[in-house]
């Protein structure tokens, strides 16, 4: 017994001291630096790599290019929408809390010309672009023309003196990447279209639609105040819709006298700078990306549709 005793403290003595004569081993874990691996250990990225990213970068552009200029320019038409329908608000309220008429202006004008010109281009091969929106009021309370049906009109321009008796209300306002649709729409009444979002009751024809060409109204006046309906203006509007005392909205042209329409239009399209998408005669209201603002003559209410 004695024996193993001794055997087992000799092995465990002989163990002890190669223990001691082996060297220690410490695991060092922390990562090396560049400075420690040395210059020849440290890897960028190769010329395949780099076109290989840049060329994923160029596709992507392509890719989102289109998609991100059609966002921008539907954000242009909704922030005009509701633009035109806040000004109209504001403009009838005017008129019935100052008993005074009021005048709505629009005009279309070349959007490549700078806003700061003077005067901004509404001729040409491509008036298009840039949508204006000024409102002034009558300083005594009074249209300053007459309703006749022949004529009517020409008592405003001889007395229009550079706009002495008219006064603005708030500021210019524009609204780019917007063109006035050219058409006259048909018929498109809820009856004959259950299902569309664009169907509703709408007059035709010149006075009341303010998109038409043949629009143009008896009334006009120039921005700013102060200049002439020749020259010297940075703005002419001469497509109107006026609001009386009671709030009663019109279209005056040289004809139609004191005629008010059920509901008056307002029919806009997005653009991409000058150029438009022309609809045809035929053109589908339903689809598209085009914008209808009606306004009920005597109500004030102003609805909005979108295909």
């Amino acid at each position: 017994m004695s024996d193993i005793r001794h055997h087992r403290s000799e092995r465990i003595k002989r163990d002890c001291a190669q223990a001691q004569r082996a060297p220690y081993v410490i695991a060092d874990l922390r990562a090396l630096t560049s400075a420690e691996r040395g210059p020849e250990s440290v890897r960028g990225f190769t010329l395949l790599e780099l076109a290989i990213v840049i060329g994923i970068i160029a596709i992507l552009l392509v890719l989102v290019g289109p998609a991100f200029t059609t966002l921008t320019r539907g954000t242009d038409v909704g922030s005009a929408i509701y633009g035109v329908k806040g000004v109209l608000e504001n403009a009838r309220a005017y008129a019935k809390a100052n008993h005074t008429y009021v005048f709505v202006g629009f005009a279309e004008v070349d959007s490549s010309v700078d806003p700061s010109v003077s005067p901004q281009i509404t001729t040409g091969d491509t008036p298009y672009g840039r949508v204006a929106m000024a409102v002034v009021a009558a300083k005594d309370g009074t249209s300053q023309y007459e309703y006749a049906t022949t004529d009517q009109g020409n008592d405003w321009k001889a007395n229009y003196a550079n706009g002495a008796h008219l006064i603005a209300v708030g500021k210019l306002q524009t609204y780019e990447n917007l063109h006035f649709v050219p058409l006259d729409f048909g018929s498109w009444t809820p009856t004959a279209h259950p299902d569309s979002k664009m169907a509703r009751y709408q007059p035709t024809g010149p006075p009341y639609i303010l998109s038409n060409a043949l629009s143009k109204s008896v009334t006009p006046f120039t921005w700013p105040l102060g200049s002439p309906l020749d020259s010297g203006y940075q703005y002419l509007f001469d497509r109107v819709i006026n609001f009386d005392p009671t709030g009663i909205a019109r279209i005056a042209t040289s004809t139609n006298g004191d005629a008010i329409a059920h509901v008056i239009e307002i029919d806009f399209q997005p653009t991409h700078g000058t150029v438009f998408q022309p609809l045809p005669a035929d053109f589908n209201q339903d689809v598209g990306s085009h914008t209808v603002i009606q306004l009920g003559t005597t109500s004030g209410a102003v609805r909005v549709y979108r295909p």
